[in-house]
């Protein structure tokens, strides 16, 4: 089985600051759980994209199990790429 290449897009960058920042502040050491959550699911979409679900169109989401986070991506099947948009905190509340 051929693993998926990810491509980040440039706001995931900042999505993973913010919230390795926030975890630090919240707690010594938590940025670096998170880190590591975040690196497993990464792994996860490498292996086999398709365990999450789909949000949108053409949307998959894939929760991370310790944090309240999701990582949002794009599948070109042709191309064994996951594209990933963001790192989503899921207790933001969106604007209005």
């Amino acid at each position: 089985m051929k693993k998926y290449e990810l491509i980040f897009s440039p706001s995931v960058q900042n999505d993973t600051e913010d919230a390795v920042n926030y975890n630090k502040v919240q707690l010594w050491g938590l940025g670096n759980k998170f880190l590591t959550d975040l690196e497993s699911t990464y792994k996860a979409i490498i292996l086999t994209p398709f365990f999450a679900s789909v949000k949108y169109d053409n949307i998959w989401c894939a929760a991370l199990k310790k944090f309240p986070f999701s990582v949002h991506f794009m599948v070109n099947e042709k191309e064994k790429a996951a594209t990933i948009i963001s790192v989503f905190n899921t207790w933001k509340q969106p604007f209005w």
